[in-house]
């Protein structure tokens, strides 16, 4: 029996953070696609419904209230695989998503012998992709570690980043999936307002907790890392606490 449901749970949205969609393949950044169905249609089964991004920030900024149980579906890095098994799933639940895209993967080919699975979207597929189904934001220019690298270079790698969004024409949210989930240890309170200053107007760190909102600090929004290794009984209790050990 799954007791998951008698915790206690996040008074919040959980933001759901996945990698890769693979066939044959559950490990901490890729699921399956059977494996991705069945998480869906559980949450589905619970009253879930997956809302956009922008719906979400209106939620966590206070300018709307919430209206039932929603859950934020995000994708990290922009692999190819997630055009191929995650957006049509999307498109039959009639769900939305996010992708955060490493900006530099809009102007640079696959990498010479990079296997298929790694492969990232070009700014032609993002192109096909239904900005109603999925909203595009920023992850890092070269999936940059904030927490290892000088805050200027950090800054530039913000900067190159708008830039190559503005140049790709795409369609876009200023907001970060920090990559890695990483900020710097000391100076963030000034990387936080050199961001707002370049009009990037929210942040995702992963934190494993269910998305508190109206959200206290908007540069500092949770998600919850769901791996292909998570049983169906470990996804309900992340989906609830945001972690396997809730206590």
């Amino acid at each position: 029996m799954n007791w998951s449901w008698l915790l206690p749970g996040g008074d919040g949205i959980p933001v759901l953070m996945y990698h890769k969609v693979w066939p044959g393949v559950n490990d901490n950044l890729t699921i399956t696609p059977e494996k991705l169905r069945e998480q869906w249609q559980f949450l589905k089964q619970e009253g879930y419904h997956a809302i956009s991004l922008s719906e979400y920030l209106d939620i966590a900024t206070g300018e709307k209230p919430r209206k039932g149980k929603e859950v934020l579906l995000t994708f990290d890095d922009g692999y190819r695989n997630n055009l191929t098994y995650a957006y049509p799933l999307l498109k039959e639940l009639s769900w939305r998503a996010t992708f955060f895209i490493i900006a530099n993967t809009l102007s640079e080919t696959t990498k010479e012998g990079e296997s298929e699975i790694e492969q990232k979207m070009t700014p032609e597929e993002l192109r096909k992709l239904d900005p109603a189904i999925v909203q595009l934001a920023m992850h890092g220019y070269a999936h940059e570690n904030m927490a290892k690298i000088p805050q200027e270079q950090s800054l530039d790698a913000l900067r190159l980043s708008l830039e190559a969004f503005g140049k790709s024409k795409l369609p876009f949210y200023k907001v970060l999936g920090y990559p890695y989930g990483a900020r710097p240890a000391s100076g963030l309170a000034q990387l936080k307002k050199e961001m707002a200053g370049m009009g990037i107007i929210a942040a995702f760190r992963i934190g494993n907790q269910v998305s508190t909102v109206p959200a206290p600090d908007v540069y500092e929004l949770k998600r919850i890392d769901i791996k292909g290794t998570d049983s169906l009984q470990d996804f309900s209790i992340k989906v609830r606490k945001g972690k396997l050990k809730p206590f």
